[in-house]
């Protein structure tokens, strides 16, 4: 019965929306009715210009989110390792993610330019902090009694990371994975917004400037679709994975254990 909450209430919102809208007489340019989205993605979709920005914009969070998720992890593992790395590191990686994007996002567009780069470098900044919290948090979780067997039987520094501290960190790795996923989306729209020609949101862009609220809806509703699937193929890699895991080893969003 669960499964059918979500339809069931998407189909309420969307009924209550269309109504609400035609009771109310609401400006199409305020709020669109659902029927106006439909049609606009509709119109949208056949234009072929739907498949080819979405495509751009998937290439460069994919692009920013493996930037992220290799630096992260190579950042993870010596801040968790070495005590030096964590004083030496760690506060520049605060005091980076502590700055606005949108102020820092026009000198990196100056930087790498109104290509690609750009955008993954944006996407890559955006994406790195929160898995880098939840990998470092993660690897730091594992079970004293096992690092102690490890010392016990002598085993090296990478011998205890790979065996012990990796696997118990998994559940962290998929936390930090799944808001890292978010974010990568989030930095190249943004970069999109600041100078580019082509991806979702620089055609967001257009149609806010050109007043066509409908379209914007539809792409809108888009990005939102991206996030849900995006949470679904986590929790499905997360059941193949960690099957064998305890419920109370799952982290939350923000690193820590519930």
């Amino acid at each position: 019965m669960t499964r059918w909450l979500l339809p069931i209430s998407a189909l309420f919102l969307l009924v209550l929306w269309e109504g609400a809208v035609d009771l109310l007489h609401i400006p199409n340019y305020v709020v669109p009715a659902p029927s106006a989205v439909v049609s606009a993605s509709i119109r949208m979709a056949e234009s072929g210009l739907l498949i080819e920005n979405a495509l751009v914009t998937l290439i460069e969070t994919l692009a920013g989110f493996a930037v992220a998720f290799v630096l992260a992890g190579v950042l993870a593992v010596l801040i968790s390792e070495f005590r030096i790395a964590e004083k030496l590191i760690y506060p520049y990686v605060v005091a980076l993610q502590s700055m606005p994007k949108v102020a820092v996002g026009p000198l990196i567009v100056i930087w790498f330019g109104f290509g690609l780069s750009s955008k993954i470098a944006l996407s890559a900044l955006l994406a790195m902090f929160p898995m880098l919290v939840n990998f470092v948090q993660g690897l730091r979780a594992a079970d004293q009694g096992r690092l102690n067997l490890m010392r016990a039987l002598d085993a090296s520094r990478w011998q205890t990371l790979w065996l012990v501290r990796i696997p118990y960190a998994l559940p962290f790795f998929l936390a930090g994975l799944e808001l890292g996923a978010i974010y990568a989306m989030l930095g190249a729209i943004v970069g999109e917004f600041l100078g580019s020609t082509s991806g979702l949101g620089n055609w967001l862009l257009a149609m806010n400037l050109n007043l066509d609220i409908s379209g914007s809806f539809a792409l809108l509703i888009l990005l939102a679709l991206y996030g849900i699937v995006l949470q679904w193929l986590v929790a499905v890699l997360r059941r193949r994975v960690l099957f064998w895991a305890q419920q109370d080893t799952r982290p939350n969003e923000t690193g820590g254990k519930p």
